[in-house]
């Protein structure tokens, strides 16, 4: 009976066969040109280019796949946070304004349209990181929030499992925040009849949710400005903070 697995040459057998292969080719041509002279000239020519050749190999074709392999990667990675927008971020971002005393001045900040610059995006920034984020925890639903993230628990836990994710740390950091928070919204029994220390403890942890996703949809939105303009469109017309 014949023995249908394919054999599999290891790297010290190939680089063998490879070797042999150019001592046979050498060989032959010995033996057709009978110039030995001519041999070693060409010898000593591919010896001297062999560095030249792994620096333009590593340094640069090597940089031209890291690139094309970032590219790839940064255009998934939009994609899985336009349809995090869109899925959940967005409805979450209208519902935290909701209880900002001071949501009016953020919603002055980002009024985001087509027609922004990379300037006006720098400048947006600048104001945000001196808006002073708060919640009015009294008035929070933390069972509506509760309601809200139950239904989407399992699609947070698909998206940290998303191997493109490796790329953005900032991104992996809020959804996980997110994830927590349904995670201690979900072992209390009784989310109309908080205490002190747990609503403060819990607007503490919403306060950061909500600081970040404000910042990360600022984000979100500059890079759509420069890579993806009809997704800027969609952005700029569902944006969660319209007056």
């Amino acid at each position: 009976m014949k023995n249908s697995m394919k054999h599999k040459f290891t790297l010290k057998q190939i680089v063998l066969m490879l070797l042999c292969f150019s001592a046979v080719m050498y060989v032959v041509h010995y033996l057709i040109f009978r110039d030995f002279h001519h041999i070693a000239i060409f010898f000593v020519h591919d010896i001297a280019f062999m560095p030249l050749e792994v620096i333009l190999v590593t340094l640069f074709f090597d940089r031209i796949i890291e690139k094309t392999n970032e590219e790839e990667n940064r255009s998934k990675l939009s994609i899985i946070e336009t349809l995090f927008f869109n899925e959940s971020g967005g409805n979450m971002l209208r519902y935290l304004t909701s209880f900002d005393p001071q949501s009016h001045h953020l919603s002055e900040i980002l009024q985001v349209t087509e027609d922004w610059k990379s300037s006006d995006f720098i400048n947006a920034k600048k104001q945000l990181s001196n808006y002073s984020f708060h919640l009015d925890v009294s008035r929070v639903d933390f069972f509506g929030l509760h309601y809200h993230l139950d239904e989407r628990h399992n699609y947070y836990r698909n998206i940290l499992e998303n191997p493109a994710l490796t790329q953005s740390n900032e991104f992996t950091e809020m959804v996980m925040k997110i994830y927590l928070m349904w995670e201690e919204l979900d072992c209390r029994t009784d989310l109309y009849n908080l205490n002190d220390a747990e609503k403060n403890y819990l607007g503490s942890l919403l306060t950061e949710i909500y600081q970040e996703l404000v910042t990360y949809w600022l984000d979100n939105a500059y890079n759509h400005s420069i890579h993806n303009r009809p997704r800027l469109h969609r952005l700029v017309e569902t944006n969660p903070f319209q007056v």
